[in-house]
C-alpha cells in the first residue's frame, strides 16, 4: 500500500476513533493510560527511524511518524469540529475556546481564582454559559436546589473521582451506595456523639482564645488566618481520630497538613479538567507537591490502619466506620472506603471552617457597631451553650450573611442531567451536560439581594426587604 493510502486509511481511523468510541461515555480515569500509550508509540517511532533509516529509501519509522500524525490530526479535527458545530450544547454563549477544551478554564484559573472567572463570565454572557465542551454554568436561582435539592435526577459529575481509588461518603456517585454509607455517618452524628463533639471543640476554642488573649496582652499582631487553620485542623483531628493534629499547642504547622496544601496547589487549577488531574496524580505521583497529595493521603491510611488495630471504642467518625466494617467482616475490602471517609472529612470540615471563620471576623473588623450589636446579644449568655447561641438572631445573622458573602465553596458541585435532560429557569439543558452552579456569584445576584455586594446581617433580621429571592441561598449542598 502507498503511504498516500496509508495516511488516508490513518484520518479515517482518526475519524471513526472519535465517532464509534470517544465521542460519548467517561474517559478521565482512562487518560493516564492512553497517555503512555500514545508517548510509547512516539518513542517506537523514533527508535524505529534509528534502526532503519539506513537500509531504506522511506524509512518505517517516517512512515510511522507520517502516520501518527494524521490520525492525531484527524482525530482532533473531528473533536474539534463536533464540539464547535454539532454537539448539543453549541447553542449557549461563552467563550470560543471554552467550547473546544477545558484547558482554556484551567489556564484562566491557574490563579486559584476560579470564582472570579465565573463572575467576568456571568456579566459577559448571562445566566447559562459554556464554560466546557459539555458543561454548562448556571448563575439562576433556581440552579441549585433544582438539580441538588430532594427529588431530582441529576448525577454527580466526573469531577467527584479525584479521590479514586479511595472513595469517601461525599465522593460516592452511586446513588444507593451513597444511602447506605450516609446512614453509617448518621449514626456518628447523633445527638449524644455531637455533644461529646462539642465538648472537645470548647477546649479549642479555650486554647484559640488564650493565644489571642495573650498575644493582645503584648501588644503582637495575630495572624488570625493560620490559627483559623490550626483550629479547625485540630478539631477535626479530633473530630475523625480523637486525635489533634496539635498545631495550636506547636503553634507549627502538621507535616500532613503541610503536604496536603501544598497539592492543592496543583489539585485547584486542574479540579475543572478530571483527565489533566488523573494524569498529574497517576504520572507524576513520586514527583513535584503531587509526592506531597500522596504523602498525605498515606498518612490517613495509617491512621485507620491504626484505628482497625484498636480494640477500645472511642468517640468519634471513624470508630462508626470501623465498627461498621468490622461487623461485616469487610475490613479488606473496605480499606479505599475507610482511607477516603478520613481524607473527605479532614479537608471538608477544616478548609470550610477556616475561612469562613477569617472571613467573618474581616467583616466584624470593617464594621464595628456589629462587633458592638453581638457583644450586647452575648454577654449576658453562656457562650459554651450550642443551644443557646442557636436561638440568638444576630449571632446566627452575622454566620449567615458571612456564608452568603463568602462561601466556603464558593464553585464546585458538578452535577450531569439526566439523559432526558432538564429545565432550569426556563432553559432546557440536555441530557449528559455536567452543570455548575457558583454560590459566589449565586449569593451576590442584584436579582435576589438588595445591596448584594454588602455585608448587612440585618437582611435576615430586622431588614428582610433586603432578600427578594433565598432560593440562591444555599451555603452548603444536600442530599447526595
Amino acid at each position: 500500500m502507498s503511504l498516500s493510502s496509508q495516511c488516508v486509511a490513518a484520518g479515517a481511523a482518526g475519524l471513526i476513533a472519535h465517532h464509534a468510541i470517544f465521542k460519548e461515555g467517561e474517559w478521565h480515569m482512562k487518560a493516564p493510560v492512553l497517555t503512555k500509550y500514545y508517548f510509547s508509540i512516539i518513542v517506537a517511532v523514533i527508535l524505529g527511524e534509528v534502526i532503519y533509516d539506513a537500509y531504506r529509501d522511506i524509512p518505517i519509522a517516517w512512515r510511522g511518524a507520517i502516520l501518527l500524525v494524521t490520525f492525531t490530526v484527524s482525530l482532533f479535527s473531528s473533536i474539534i469540529f463536533y464540539r464547535i458545530f454539532l454537539h448539543r450544547d453549541r447553542h449557549f454563549p461563552g467563550p470560543f475556546l471554552a467550547g473546544v477544551t477545558k484547558l482554556w478554564h484551567t489556564f484562566h484559573s491557574i490563579s486559584a481564582q476560579n470564582h472570579l472567572v465565573l463572575e467576568k463570565l456571568h456579566r459577559q454572557y448571562g445566566d447559562f454559559v459554556r464554560t466546557g465542551p459539555a458543561e454548562i454554568t448556571i448563575f439562576h436561582p433556581e440552579a441549585i436546589a433544582k438539580f441538588d435539592g430532594p427529588g431530582n435526577k441529576c448525577s454527580k459529575s466526573v469531577w467527584y473521582d479525584f479521590l479514586l481509588p479511595h472513595v469517601g461518603v461525599n465522593t460516592i456517585r452511586n446513588k444507593p451506595f451513597h444511602d447506605q454509607r450516609r446512614r453509617i455517618w448518621t449514626k456518628g452524628l447523633s445527638t449524644n456523639e455531637i455533644g461529646i463533639y462539642e465538648s472537645r471543640i470548647a477546649s479549642q476554642v479555650k486554647e484559640l482564645d488564650e493565644i489571642i488573649s495573650d498575644m493582645a496582652t503584648r501588644q503582637e499582631p495575630v495572624d488570625f488566618l493560620k490559627y483559623s487553620y490550626f483550629f479547625s485542623f485540630d478539631v477535626m483531628g479530633l473530630f475523625v481520630f480523637s486525635r489533634s493534629f496539635d498545631m495550636l499547642h506547636k503553634n507549627e504547622w502538621h507535616y500532613s497538613i503541610s503536604m496536603m496544601r501544598k497539592a492543592m496547589k496543583f489539585l485547584g487549577p486542574v479540579s475543572s479538567v478530571p483527565w489533566l488531574g488523573q494524569i498529574g496524580l497517576k504520572l507524576l505521583k513520586g514527583y513535584w507537591v503531587i509526592k506531597d497529595w500522596h504523602a498525605m493521603i498515606k498518612w490517613c491510611e495509617n491512621r485507620m490502619a491504626e484505628y482497625v488495630q484498636k480494640d477500645q471504642t472511642t468517640h468519634d467518625i471513624a470508630s462508626w466506620l470501623v465498627a461498621d466494617s468490622k461487623k461485616r467482616n469487610a475490613v479488606e475490602e473496605d480499606h479505599h472506603l475507610l482511607t477516603g471517609d478520613s481524607i473527605v472529612a479532614i479537608i471538608a470540615g477544616s478548609d470550610t471552617v477556616a475561612p469562613t471563620m477569617v472571613f467573618l471576623f474581616y467583616e466584624l473588623l470593617r464594621h464595628p457597631e456589629q462587633v458592638e450589636k453581638l457583644y450586647q446579644e452575648l454577654k449576658t449568655v453562656d457562650v459554651m451553650d450550642t443551644r443557646v447561641l442557636q436561638g440568638l438572631p444576630h449571632l446566627n445573622a452575622v454566620i449567615k450573611e458571612t456564608l452568603r458573602l463568602h462561601p466556603a465553596v464558593p464553585t464546585g458541585g458538578y452535577r450531569d442531567t439526566p439523559p432526558e435532560g432538564m429545565a432550569i429557569g426556563g432553559t432546557f439543558i440536555p441530557g449528559n451536560t455536567t452543570m455548575v452552579a457558583p454560590r459566589y456569584v449565586l449569593h451576590r445576584l442584584e436579582s435576589c439581594y438588595i445591596h448584594a455586594g454588602k455585608w448587612i446581617p440585618e437582611r435576615w433580621t430586622t431588614s428582610p426587604e433586603l432578600v427578594k429571592d433565598t432560593r440562591s441561598f444555599l451555603p452548603f449542598s444536600q442530599g447526595y
